[in-house]
């Protein structure tokens, strides 16, 4: 076994060990019983209100996506983004991180015509303006939102998310006006603002999705709260430090649900109800993978 298995098999298993370490220390602090009563009292009607959150979610990803690819000059139709998003979705929920999944969807562009350097970066630059639609979330909503957070999480996100968001806005103007690179061109105006704009509706969209599964578990909280613990929970789950967010989801999830005084169960049960609605996102991908595979 060469060293470069040996590298990615203890990353992998650094993953598993987070994921199943953090929902083994959050069960043992949990009361099985509330949590069996937690879920048979879900409200159905929000829950699959939040799944058709999940699937405009994806939708737009896949249209912020084609957009990006248009600035160029490639155009392909949006089901092939779609059928992309949705396979690179799927191996990214069956696989730890985000690797295999991006690869798959550059790979796909490739396929079609478009160049290898400019493929891969459009699938980077698709999660860097997801990062942004965050960013830009956040700096509206802590400004109204500080008792959501402990203190000193709500001073270290000030110095995260403001710099970030006007340096990114800086990056923008700069190339806009001094680049005449056309590999560069998704990162100037106009051909940024769409997506940018996308990627702030694509995270209202996971913010109501979360909305949702507190209202099936018959969470009282604010709408105000979930526009500042969702984004912040969004960033932490994507970081490819566990599987698919699982184990940190529900772990962020239990610890802002338990500083507005809620038990852990209620952490752990909307974490577990958002991987469930992820598992039967992830089921189209696999499909369309499987049908490729096969024809």
């Amino acid at each position: 076994m060469n060293l470069k298995k040996i590298k990615s098999f203890f990353f992998l298993l650094l993953r598993f060990s987070l994921s199943f370490g953090i929902l083994f220390y959050l069960f043992k602090r949990t009361d099985l019983a509330k949590l069996r009563h937690l879920f048979s009292q879900i409200d159905l009607k929000y829950y699959f209100s939040a799944l058709f959150c999940v699937g405009i979610f994806q939708s737009l990803v896949a249209l912020r996506w084609k957009k990006i690819c248009a600035s160029w000059g490639f155009e392909e139709s949006f089901f092939f983004y779609l059928k992309s998003y949705l396979m690179g979705f799927s191996l990214n929920t069956l696989f730890p991180g985000i690797v295999a999944g991006d690869t798959l969807r550059g790979f796909n562009l490739y396929k079609k015509g478009l160049e290898w350097k400019k493929s891969s970066f459009s699938v980077v630059l698709d999660r860097a303006l997801g990062l942004m639609g965050i960013m830009f979330i956040l700096a509206f909503s802590l400004k109204i939102g500080s008792s959501y957070l402990p203190e000193r999480l709500y001073t270290l996100l000030k110095f995260i998310v403001y710099p970030s968001f006007l340096g990114f806005l800086g990056v923008v103007f700069i190339l806009t006006f001094f680049s005449k690179s056309h590999f560069l061109n998704p990162l100037k105006l106009p051909h940024v603002l769409t997506p940018l704009i996308l990627g702030i509706i694509i995270q209202i969209f996971f913010v109501f999705q979360f909305l949702f599964l507190g209202r099936a578990l018959h969470l009282s909280l604010s709408t105000s709260a979930y526009f500042v613990l969702i984004p912040v929970i969004s960033f932490l789950s994507a970081l490819p430090l566990s599987i698919s967010g699982l184990g940190v989801r529900e772990g962020t999830l239990s610890y802002f649900l338990h500083h507005l005084n809620y038990p852990v169960e209620y952490g752990l049960s909307m974490g577990l109800l958002a991987y469930s609605l992820i598992l039967i996102s992830a089921i189209p991908g696999v499909i369309f993978y499987l049908k490729g595979k096969w024809t």
